[in-house]
């Protein structure tokens, strides 16, 4: 399946959208894509009394659901 192409604000907006939607993950505040040489990766920035295992739960399953789909332009 060929991914599709989105840039860098797009995707975590998207990001933020999804992980929201998981438990635990109405807690979060602000989504960030942090860009690695060749990868990239979301840190996930969250308000007091958040669960943090479900943060991190909800991050990670967003990041690879994400990754699967898309392809993140850093120049757009």
């Amino acid at each position: 399946m060929p991914k599709t192409m989105i840039s860098a604000k797009d995707l975590e907006l998207l990001a933020l959208r999804e992980v929201r939607s998981l438990p635990g993950g109405e807690f979060v505040a602000h989504i960030e894509l942090e860009r690695s040489d060749l990868d990239w990766a979301l840190v996930a920035i969250a308000r007091d009394g958040a669960d943090l295992d479900r943060i991190q739960y909800a991050v990670t399953t967003t990041t690879n659901r994400l990754k699967e789909r898309y392809m993140v332009r850093f120049d757009w």
